[in-house]
């Protein structure tokens, strides 16, 4: 089962590595503005930061996602272990 998830983790990285790659070839090349943010998550505290209102929100968002799935996935697990 562990290797089984080894490589679920392997395969999804590669297919983000991929779209990455993917994005700067086909991207044209025009003058448009770019924006980002991102989650730091340090112990309970998520720091939320983004060029804009709206990046940082969208950040955020993802951020509890990401939250709820990895904790939803540790019950599972410990679920399934016992």
């Amino acid at each position: 089962m562990l290797t089984f998830i080894i490589w679920v983790g392997f395969i999804i990285s590669l297919i983000g590595l991929l779209l990455i790659v993917l994005s700067l070839i086909s991207g044209e090349r025009e003058e448009e503005r770019v924006e980002g943010g991102g989650v730091l998550i340090v112990g309970p505290l998520p720091i939320v930061f983004g060029s804009s209102r709206k990046a940082a929100l969208i950040a955020a968002i993802i951020g509890v996602t990401m939250i709820i799935i990895v904790l939803a996935l540790t019950l599972i697990m410990a679920w399934w272990t016992t």
